[in-house]
């Protein structure tokens, strides 16, 4: 905040836009008492395995939903120092589209060129209403990352390596459980509360 100020008007303005959806009615977006969160998932490729399968995908959306509601199988393994905020937070994650690009990059980086079409990216679809999940090779070992508070809707998201999403298909071991995703997801959401 010391090197930029005006962040900190960012933040302060999530906090008061988090206490005005507080105070509103989530009705629109609860199903039978969870709130629902629709995905787009948005996948760059080069290459064949790049372009990863529905299944993979779909396998993601099941570790979300299972990790976000408490009903993965490792929910009673985790470490002491975390037993206290586990819980089952009444969110569904719901795959709303995947939009398939291929492109001549063999990586994107962090700076957010994979959000935007004119840069060989996805541009998001609906950014204040769905949760934007790229999938592509981030490169320099980079897993994946969310946007930080006070960014632009134009670019506010999540972007996994295409590595390590999901359980199945190209995920790779040791990060093939789909908690790389999870734990961004989690950074994205606690720093919006938007839903």
């Amino acid at each position: 905040m010391a090197k930029d100020p005006e962040l900190a008007r960012k933040i302060s303005d999530i906090e008061i836009f988090t206490q005005r959806k507080l105070n509103e009615n989530f009705e629109s977006r609860l199903v039978n008492g969870v709130i629902e969160i629709p995905v787009v998932v948005n996948v760059l490729y080069k290459t064949a395995a790049e372009n990863i399968s529905q299944a993979q995908i779909q396998s993601q959306i099941d570790v979300l939903n299972k990790d976000f509601n408490a009903t993965n199988s490792d929910y009673n393994n985790v470490p002491a120092l975390f037993s206290n905020v586990k819980a089952n937070v009444g969110i569904r994650f719901v795959l709303d589209q995947v939009v398939r690009k291929s492109t001549k990059k063999t990586s994107w980086g962090t700076r957010d060129a994979m959000k935007k079409s004119a840069q060989g990216g996805l541009s998001p679809i609906s950014p204040t209403t769905k949760l934007n999940l790229w999938v592509c090779t981030i490169g320099g070992g980079i897993l994946g990352y969310a946007q930080f508070p006070g960014g632009a809707s134009a670019t506010d998201g999540v972007v996994i390596d295409s590595k390590y999403l999901g359980t199945t298909g190209t995920a790779t071991y040791p990060y093939n459980l789909g908690r790389t995703a999870t734990h961004e997801v989690g950074h994205w959401m606690n720093l919006r509360h938007i839903w």
